[in-house]
């Protein structure tokens, strides 16, 4: 009974995916994290004519144990990592909030932040990382996905930010979280995984060539394992829901 009561409500909500889709917004924390996560995917979207835009809130500054590195000059290493990535996976526009890496911003402010894009790109889909993974130790994460996710929910609201509910007239499909222990969404990403590592390679002042023999080993067989349950060689793991999931809806754990 259970499982049907799930299944008629999948049927009901209509949860959205990929297909069709023509622009996706893309909101994460630091330069590296969407292209660690789902550079395939990332890939064989913008081959496929989808519009991607990134938007880093912040300046990832810090992540370094290099001895003499400063934030400044960091930021703008990571910058530059994050702009040779993204011709490598096609993506179209890159957006920087320039939030403090590990600093004391809000969710509120990266909201506002968030709000404003999405009324300005009118994205069919945001993708940002899961801010409820179990065990996400790293505010700027948890931050990010949180303000990521009461933007989908808030942005058609015209008092927030007092705008003319005609410029609202669009619908962003719902929300798709990487970086998720609880996928409900596994996307081929067969001929693409190698887009992926090409991308990954480019963040050099995060990853030497052990950690990116790491990476390589962990993504072949995890995307492996996951292609595996949809018939193909490789997938990416998402968790996607649509805006009425992310409100008072206790069964957005289980579809």
């Amino acid at each position: 009974m259970e499982k049907e009561f799930l299944e008629e409500l999948k049927g009901i909500l209509k949860l959205p995916n990929f297909d069709g889709i023509k622009s996706v917004l893309c909101v994460q924390p630091h330069p590296d994290d969407a292209d660690v996560a789902v550079g395939a995917t990332i890939a064989k979207l913008t081959d496929s004519g989808v519009k991607v835009t990134y938007i880093t809130v912040t300046d990832g500054s810090l992540g370094t144990q290099e001895k003499g590195m400063t934030r400044e000059k960091l930021r703008d290493i990571r910058r530059k990592e994050q702009e040779e990535a993204a011709k490598v996976l096609g993506v179209h526009d890159l957006i920087w909030l320039g939030f403090l890496d590990g600093g004391d911003y809000t969710v509120e402010e990266v909201r506002k932040e968030v709000i404003s894009y999405i009324r300005k790109l009118k994205p069919d889909l945001v993708l940002t990382v899961d801010p409820f993974l179990p065990y996400e130790a790293h505010p700027d994460h948890r931050k990010c996905g949180l303000a990521s996710s009461e933007a989908v929910l808030f942005y058609r609201f015209p008092l927030i930010e007092d705008v003319e509910p005609e410029s609202l007239d669009f619908q962003v499909q719902g929300i798709a979280y990487f970086f998720t222990s609880s996928p409900n969404l596994l996307y081929c990403v067969d001929g693409y995984m190698e887009r992926k590592f090409e991308a990954i390679a480019k963040h050099k002042s995060q990853f030497d060539e052990i950690s990116l023999k790491i990476l390589r080993w962990y993504f072949e067989k995890k995307s492996k394992i996951l292609g595996e349950k949809i018939g193909c060689e490789f997938a990416e793991p998402f968790k996607v829901l649509n805006a009425g999931m992310i409100h008072s809806f206790p069964e957005a754990c289980e579809v």
